[in-house]
């Protein structure tokens, strides 16, 4: 009876055992499909749920699974937990833990019944960390006999991933070699059609692409997929200018009743016909209706900040359009529009900022800086080309013999040949840069856009390089600097004119201790290239003590030691006074302008602003300020602009008033005095910055 009993015990405790691994698996399931539903919840229109809680979801999904991968190492549901740990990390955008998991699973348990399903997930994380080579294989492991549904969704994916670089026709080929291979009633027909019918669009052939769409709704899809498709049509009849025709699509996709969740949506999108029909005041209509009717959403964000721009751009209205992007940011801030509301806020600010800084300005030259910036500001943030080609040709006019001359006269080029479509003007002014300033970067770029063959560079610099390769291989500077002169005389209208002239005077001056023949040098640097580095720095010579021989060491110099903080003899020559040393120099190929034209964010040493940073300072806390007690009484709401100078450390180091209500101005900074901030990045490092931030204040309840 005791053995009976034993045994029995036995059974007990290994039931109790599978109990339990299984009841920890199943918790840890039950979590990851509560995250899932989170996921498609925060998809559908109006909804409050942020990635941040469904991410939390399958983090905890991740814990609960990990209990079984530590506790019970030859549970049967070990592979499931690996998997299910590897999807959620994916979807919490942790590709790399995915892969690791998906791996893992692959390498211990090859037989598993989950192996197929894994290297699926494993393309799909492969692809999110840009080893597209590696996902197509991953991709391309399954046959339609064997595993009809993950092939189906592995050749779904390869289309997709042309797509997302841009290979529209062979994306194209890759969704019809999918679609022949789908029954008729297969539910990926749908999104194999709507992918067809997104790549014609972009290749602008819209009648097509019109047909793809009609397929996509033939196969039944998804309330989602058919939305999409359905506003894809009204977007393709608006690149044909069709618009009654598009705001007729519209309009029928608010007559479905399953498709009316969308209706803010698509009222968004029948304004901005309205608008582009320069019938105004129905788009205004349209948005104020929205922004009502959809209170502290992405749509209402989405409304305001268009009225904003509404009032910027067709009434010239700042103060009117401050306000809208305001209200847009206290909609959604985190919406993608709410976002843009942000950073027109700021440039708004900015725009007053370079404003008063030019106005202020008692001499012209003074003014260059900002009015620059005020260019810039017009053309990249703000969108308006005519106000920026005026700017920039105020400011030729002040700095024609200033080394921002060739600067604007390439972005005054492309303004006319991108924005304006003046081809004529846009020659015009990159003929006027190739004629005036032929030994910068720009002149590259303008020979480029006019079509010109330039061999000159390309001659010089391989003369320049074989030159350094003779210094590196010990070939003596005197035999070096004929090859300079010769480099300077030969191609005098190339790149490597000013190097190549510059490199002889600091050959003859630190290598052969020539110091007369280095200052004349020196002076033909300064006259031909002024405008460039190397013109700057030889004038910086002449000006100073460089060329000056050392002064003889006395008895007593001979023999004392300098202490290791003295500052040194600046009348003696110092390699440091070019760029970088003359390796450097003599090699370094001189850097094409980026198309933003931006200035160096620091200018004499000064403190760079946030807008120009890689990264902005991040807010850690945000403390409420506190409604002023002598403003209750007309109960209205204010925003305070503040500019603050956030150090490298994230602590705040000075906070200054730029507008708003002065009853608000204590509050403001009373309440920004608390906030922590993690420093904001440039370069790869943390650096000190200005930064404008809005305060608002909403009277209490």
């Amino acid at each position: 009876m005791s053995r009976l009993i034993y045994i029995t015990s036995i059974c007990f405790l290994c039931l109790a055992c599978k109990s339990v691994y299984y009841n920890t698996f199943y918790n840890a399931k039950q979590q990851y499909n509560i995250a899932e539903l989170k996921r498609a919840e925060s998809e559908t229109p109006g909804s409050r749920i942020t990635p941040a809680t469904y991410r939390a979801l399958y983090q905890r999904a991740i814990l609960k699974a990990s209990i079984v991968l530590k506790y019970f190492p030859d549970s049967k549901w070990f592979d499931d937990s690996l998997l299910l740990i590897g999807k959620a990390s994916y979807w919490r955008e942790d590709y790399a833990e995915a892969l690791t998991k998906f791996q893992e699973l692959q390498k211990l348990f090859p037989q598993s019944e989950l192996i197929p399903e894994t290297r699926y997930w494993q393309g799909l994380a492969l692809w999110e960390m840009n080893r597209t080579n590696e996902a197509r294989t991953s991709f391309s492991l399954f046959e339609k006999n064997t595993n009809p549904e993950l092939y189906g969704l592995s050749n779904l994916a390869l289309a997709e991933m042309e797509a997302s670089q841009g290979n529209r026709e062979d994306a194209i080929i890759s969704y019809k070699a999918l679609l022949e291979t789908l029954d008729k009633k297969h539910k990926l027909r749908a999104r194999a059609w709507q992918g067809v019918g997104n790549n014609l669009l972009e290749l602008n052939r819209y009648d097509e692409a019109l047909e793809a769409y009609e397929n996509v709704l033939k196969s039944k899809p998804d309330t989602r997929t058919n939305f999409e498709t359905r506003v894809k049509i009204g977007e393709t009849l608006e690149r044909q200018q069709k618009y009654d025709e598009a705001l007729d699509t519209y309009k029928k996709i608010l007559k479905i009743k399953r498709l009316r969740i969308y209706e803010a949506e698509i009222q968004l999108k029948q304004a901005q016909i309205y608008q582009l029909r320069n019938q105004v005041e129905t788009a205004e209509e349209i948005y104020s209706e929205v922004g009502k009717k959809y209170p502290r959403s992405e749509y209402s964000a989405a409304a305001f900040y268009r009225l904003g721009l509404m009032e910027q751009k067709s009434r010239r209205n700042l103060e009117k359009s401050k306000e809208l992007f305001e209200k847009a940011v206290r909609e959604d801030r985190s919406s993608d529009e709410g976002q843009l509301a942000l950073q027109r806020q700021k440039d708004l600010v900015a725009l007053e900022r370079y404003q008063n800084q030019i106005e202020k300005a008692e001499d012209p030259q003074k003014a260059l800086g900002p009015l620059f910036d005020l260019a810039e500001l017009y053309l990249f943030n703000l969108s308006e080309p005519d106000s920026s080609l005026s700017i920039y040709q105020r400011v030729l006019s002040l700095s024609d013999t200033t080394d921002l001359a060739p600067k604007v006269h390439y972005a005054i080029g492309l303004i006319y040949a991108d924005s304006l479509k003046n081809e004529t003007a846009a020659r015009e002014h990159f003929q006027l840069l190739l004629d005036q300033h032929p030994n910068t970067p720009y002149a590259v770029e303008a020979r480029t856009r006019l079509n010109q063959k330039h061999t000159d560079d390309a001659l010089a610099e391989t003369q320049f390089l074989q030159a350094e390769k003779r210094i590196q291989e010990g070939t003596p500077a005197q035999d070096i600097a004929p090859i300079y002169r010769q480099i300077a005389d030969e191609y005098p209208n190339s790149l490597f004119a000013p190097k190549a002239l510059f490199a002889l005077a600091w050959t003859y001056e630190n290598d052969l201790d020539q110091r007369e023949q280095a200052k004349t040098i020196y002076e033909q640097v300064q006259e031909r290239y002024p405008l460039t580095q190397y013109g700057k720095i030889a004038t910086d010579k002449l000006e100073g003590k460089f060329l000056d021989p050392p002064p003889e060491p006395t008895p007593a110099d001979s023999t004392q030691t300098q202490p290791s903080d003295a500052q040194p003899d600046t009348t003696q020559s110092d390699s440091t006074d070019i760029p970088s040393d003359i390796s450097k120099l003599r090699t370094q190929k001189t850097p094409s302008p980026k198309p933003a034209f931006k200035p160096d964010v620091i200018i004499g040493g000064g403190i760079m602003e946030a807008v120009d940073a890689d990264e902005e300072p991040q807010i850690v806390e945000e403390i409420e300020p506190e409604y002023p007690e002598e403003a209750r009484a007309e109960g209205k709401t204010a925003t305070v602009i503040l500019r603050l100078l956030i150090l490298k450390d994230g602590s705040i180091s000075e906070v200054h008033v730029t507008s708003g209500p002065e009853l608000f101005h204590h509050a403001a900074v009373k309440a920004v005095q608390r906030y922590t901030f993690e420093p904001g990045r440039h370069e790869d490092a943390p650096r000190d910055m200005w930064l404008d931030l809005s305060i608002y204040f909403e009277p209490p309840e």
